[in-house]
Parts: structure tokens; C-alpha cells; sequence
């Protein structure tokens, strides 16, 4: 029987960047094809989807083996890791926000595309709405967890320590994606889904928290309906209190996950 092919750090990282080219090139197209509107947003869910399962599943055949529940890190999470990994997802939005704040005070982004961002997240209807939310609270955090905590995460564990594993992953979702202001905030996010990812042995708690995560985001904007991007005042008491109640739940989290493993053994 063939073996599974080790995955350095350094490939690791290279089937990321391979990958961010993709999803560049398509975002790219959309925006030409499409422009800026809620659609794009919409359409963005499925490409994201079609785009990375097949990468995922190259990376499976190359370095998972051959049982596809343990190449991608499907086994079943029991419900208090999800209902755990969804309220970190909400939680994490504050540490993230206070981040993000501060590199827009250091850094302002032209209004104009601020504007931009805005009309592409307010939804032209209720239906729209479902869609969009659809599109980035569901398909792109299944999409994006199945490469990186699942295909990718797998065969590293194999390579090397646990926390580089996590890492690794971590710095490749961050790299994934195309703005570079928002990567120290998302690396935020991603340390968490890796750790996750590493106390639980399955994708399903870290793609509850990814899809929380989004759809906090989106949801604010339908909710608010804000009519203009204002400068925030990040509050750093507040963004102190999430990552202590962040610290808490990965705490939680592990030791949910320990008795699961007690109960098994």
C-alpha cells in the first residue's frame, strides 16, 4: 500500500500562496464580471467552494492516505465543542474589531473604498440577505476549514509538532487571504480555529466558529444598516474583556474535549 508523502512547513506554506492565487484570480474576475454589489458577495460562496474542495481533496490523495474522514478531520464533535466554538466565533470579534480599529486609525483605507466595502454588505432585500449570509457564513468557512484545518493540518501533525501544525495553518489562512490589513486581526482567528482544530481532532468546532464569526460581521451590518463608515473608537477594555472570555473558552473547550477523549479510552 503507498504511503502518504510527509508536508514540510515550507510546502505547506507554498500550497497556500497556490491557492491564494486562485482565489485572487477569481475575486478579480468577479469583479470584473460583476462588479461590487451584494452578488458578487453571493457568488463568491459557491466559486470559493468549487475552488478549494478539489484542492483539498489533491492535498488528501498526496499526504491524508486513504481513509477521507481522517485526511480532512471529519469525525464527529460532539454539541457543547460546537455551541463552544460558535460563541468563540462571537466572542472573537471583539479582540479582532479593537485590532482592526487600530490599524484603520494607523492606516486609513480611502473613504471611497470604505463606501464601497459598505453598499457590497447591505443587502438589497430579505432574500439577498439569506443569500449572501448563505454564501459567506456557510460555504467559505466549510470550504476554508476542509484545506487548511482538514487537508492541510492532517499530515503536518504527522511532520512535526502540534504547534506547528497550528501555526503553520494559521500563517497559510492569513496569507489566504487578500487584504494584508486585516491579516493580524484574522491571525487571531485562525490561532483559535487551530487550537481548536488540535484539542478536538475535527474540522466541525473551528467551521462553527468561522461561521459565527462571519455571520456576526454580516449580521451587525443588516441590522445597523449603517449609512455611512464612521471612524470607531476601539475600546480597550472591552476588547481586554473578550480575549479573557476567549482565553476561557478554549480553556472550556480543552477540557470538553479531554473528558471526550477520557470517555473513549
Amino acid at each position: 500500500m503507498t504511503q502518504p508523502g510527509e508536508l514540510s512547513a515550507a510546502l505547506a506554506f507554498g500550497w497556500s500562496l497556490l491557492l491564494k492565487l486562485g482565489l485572487t484570480s477569481a475575486a478579480v474576475l468577479l469583479a470584473v464580471l460583476l462588479g461590487s454589489g451584494n452578488l458578487t458577495l453571493v457568488v463568491a460562496g459557491p466559486l470559493t467552494l468549487l475552488l478549494v474542495v478539489p484542492a483539498a481533496g489533491l492535498l488528501a490523495r498526496l499526504y491524508g492516505g486513504r481513509e477521507p474522514q481522517r485526511a480532512f478531520a471529519l469525525g464527529r464533535a460532539p454539541t457543547p465543542q460546537l455551541l463552544l466554538g460558535a460563541s468563540l466565533g462571537v466572542l472573537l470579534q471583539l479582540p479582532a474589531g479593537y485590532v482592526s480599529a487600530l490599524i484603520e486609525r494607523r492606516f486609513p483605507t480611502p473613504p471611497e473604498q470604505l463606501q464601497a466595502q459598505l453598499q457590497q454588505l447591505l443587502p438589497s432585500s430579505s432574500w439577498m440577505a439569506v443569500a449572501m449570509l448563505l454564501s459567506a457564513a456557510v460555504l467559505v468557512p466549510f470550504a476554508e476549514e476542509l484545506f487548511f484545518r482538514g487537508a492541510l493540518f492532517t499530515p503536518l501533525l504527522r511532520s512535526g509538532p502540534e504547534s506547528v501544525a497550528v501555526l503553520v495553518t494559521s500563517l497559510g489562512f492569513v496569507m489566504a487571504h487578500a487584504e494584508p490589513r486585516n491579516w493580524l486581526p484574522l491571525l487571531l482567528v485562525a490561532l483559535t480555529l487551530g487550537e481548536l482544530r488540535r484539542r478536538s481532532g475535527s474540522i466541525w468546532p473551528g467551521v462553527c466558529l468561522h461561521a459565527a464569526f462571519n455571520a456576526a460581521t454580516l449580521l451587525f451590518v443588516f441590522v445597523t444598516r449603517p449609512r455611512e463608515v464612521k471612524a470607531t473608537e476601539a475600546s480597550w477594555q472591552i476588547a481586554l474583556g473578550g480575549a479573557v472570555l476567549c482565553a476561557i473558552g478554549v480553556w472550556l473547550f480543552g477540557r470538553v474535549s479531554a473528558r471526550r477523549l477520557v470517555e473513549v479510552g
